[in-house]
């Protein structure tokens, strides 16, 4: 019966330097048959691994097999100083033009990269940038398996450049805001009508045409406030002061 495991963190995501990635792919481009290569893989902090460089090393190749020369790997291995030797934790192939799902041979390969590793991973690939991957962790008896999306390219530049630009618009860009205008309440107009009975006041006895005064027009007049105009003119007082001698 087939089980899925699932993983409730990054320990086993994968990462590639770009200068890495370009060398495995042109490895790939300029090859006509299969091709091998080691690399060298990094714990990357908490999220997983990061493989930070490819190495190409002599062999004997043909349609669809290689062979690394025993010699050359010695070689390698005793030219590589001894805090990097820990780090060569990957094999990676080409199947040129074919499907990279795993051979016999390709499996039968990972039994010899168990011993002295607690994990190793396995990539292949193709000129179509198709990918096969595997991470051994022969320490916990688990293979992960993963396919061209899960290998994602870190570029350290470009991450620092990608901070710097999100502290930036913080400190630059900020949101408009608009504020709406206070409502303000307008009087109602009054319906009633002034009118005075003060007799100055409907004979022109206010303010003279030329004078000068500094008291308020209604200071002396004895206002009364009407419903309508009908009211004044129905008002015996209105007529007598108007018509008043």
């Amino acid at each position: 019966m087939a089980k899925t495991v699932t993983f409730l963190d990054s320990r086993y995501e994968l990462y590639i330097l770009p200068e890495a990635r370009n060398k495995m792919e042109l490895y790939c481009d300029l090859s006509d048959g299969e091709i091998g290569w080691l690399a060298f893989v990094e714990k990357f902090d908490t999220q997983g691994f990061l493989i930070t460089d490819c190495v190409l090393l002599k062999q004997e190749v043909n349609g669809t097999t290689t062979e690394i020369d025993p010699m050359a790997l010695i070689e390698f291995w005793n030219e590589t100083p001894i805090e990097k030797q820990c780090k060569i934790k990957c094999w990676g192939h080409s199947h040129v033009n074919m499907s990279p799902t795993p051979s016999g041979q390709d499996d039968s390969q990972m039994e010899y990269f168990k011993d002295g590793n607690p994990w190793f991973i396995r990539l292949i690939t193709n000129k179509k940038r198709e990918y096969n991957i595997d991470i051994f962790d022969y320490a916990n008896g688990i293979k992960i398996h993963m396919d061209q999306a899960d290998l994602k390219t870190f570029n350290p530049a470009e991450s620092e450049m990608r901070k710097n630009i999100e502290e930036e618009i913080k400190a630059k860009v900020s949101k408009k805001t608009y504020t709406t205008p206070a409502k303000t309440t307008t009087p109602a107009k009054s319906s009633s009508t002034v009118w005075s009975n003060s007799k100055s006041y409907y004979k022109g006895g206010g303010k003279k045409k030329g004078a000068e005064s500094t008291k308020p027009m209604l200071e002396d007049i004895d206002v009364k406030y009407v419903g309508s105009f009908d009211e004044i003119l129905n008002d015996p007082n209105y007529w007598q002061d108007v018509l008043g001698k």
